[in-house]
């Protein structure tokens, strides 16, 4: 307790630093929880020096052992929930590493499978029919190994520095007979150009490729589509806008999980990889329902990033 920081000799080292916040008096009661670890501080201070009564002081006191037994029965509470998430995230880790090593052994198998399968057709035309099904079947699910792995265990991106304007301008070429198809309009906006980050502009096209994907199937028909590129002294950001229907409630919270989709074919690892991707740039992707209708997918990435 110093009731004048004036003329009390324990606050000539921080008297400086107590004058900078206005603080001429201040009492200071320790939080001691039920375990004896030391939370912290209850403090009262005045702007005036004051000298603090009895009564003062010994009610300070009492809301500190308040405030020590809320705190050490909120901690009772929450650390056996958060021991067992941890024990969770633990087996959760275990399994991945399973599943991603399961994955990878099987990728070897299916291409020796897929030669002897060519090997056998080769000479009976009566059975092209069934060749082609079974190529293509054995097509679709060397391509979901290879998609999980890429979740699992990404490759490390190969960044140069680069227009963000630029990788969005020759993704959306690539998508260019596809919206025209779909009779759907889309359009570039940008302000100020922003400026060239780093990124592996094969990783960031697959990401946006994926995305502009996803607004076509939303849409179906006739729709639109707006990609506005944003950026501040942090970050750059990429603003995708559909106006399709939407995703529903219930799902928005699932929508990016692996192995979760709304297609009927769908393998839910393709916003996964998206996820993963610019992860690995240091960045944030999130997908909400816009409040105009549609959908609203928000890329985010850093500008000060370096290239490793």
């Amino acid at each position: 307790m110093i009731n004048n920081i004036q003329t009390d000799e324990r606050a000539a080292h921080v008297k400086e630093d107590l004058e900078s916040i206005s603080l001429a008096s201040y009492l200071g009661v320790p939080i001691i929880l039920e375990n004896g670890e030391l939370f912290g501080t209850l403090c009262a201070s005045d702007t005036e020096p004051y000298d603090f009564t009895e009564k003062e002081i010994e009610s300070v006191k009492r809301l500190a052992n308040v405030l020590s037994s809320v705190i050490s029965q909120e901690q009772q509470v929450t650390l056996p929930v958060i021991e067992d998430k941890m024990k969770l995230l633990d087996k959760q880790a275990m399994v991945g590493k399973l599943a991603a090593g399961l994955a990878h052994e099987i990728r070897n198998p299916m291409q020796t499978i897929k030669g002897f399968i060519e090997l056998l057709f080769a000479d009976n035309k009566e059975m092209a029919h069934y060749h082609e099904i079974v190529i293509e079947e054995l097509n679709r699910l060397n391509k979901l190994v290879s998609d999980f792995l890429l979740t699992t265990q990404p490759s490390a991106p190969k960044k140069e520095k680069i227009s963000p304007y630029e990788l969005l301008r020759q993704t959306m070429y690539f998508m260019e007979s596809e919206f025209h198809l779909h009779n759907i309009e889309f359009n570039l906006l940008a302000g100020n150009e922003p400026p060239s980050i780093y990124l592996d502009p094969s990783q960031m096209k697959q990401v946006f490729l994926n995305i502009f994907k996803n607004s076509i199937e939303a849409i179906e028909e006739n729709g639109k589509v707006d990609i506005e590129l944003t950026a501040d002294i942090n970050w750059v950001t990429v603003f995708v806008k559909d106006n399709g229907r939407g995703i529903p409630l219930s799902l928005v919270n699932k929508i990016g999980d692996p192995f979760f989709s709304t297609k009927e074919e769908g393998t839910g690892l393709g916003l996964s990889i998206c996820k993963t991707i610019i992860k690995e740039h240091q960045g944030s992707l999130d997908i909400e329902n816009h409040p105009e209708g549609g959908t609203l997918v928000s890329v985010r990435l850093p500008i000060n990033a370096g290239k490793f």
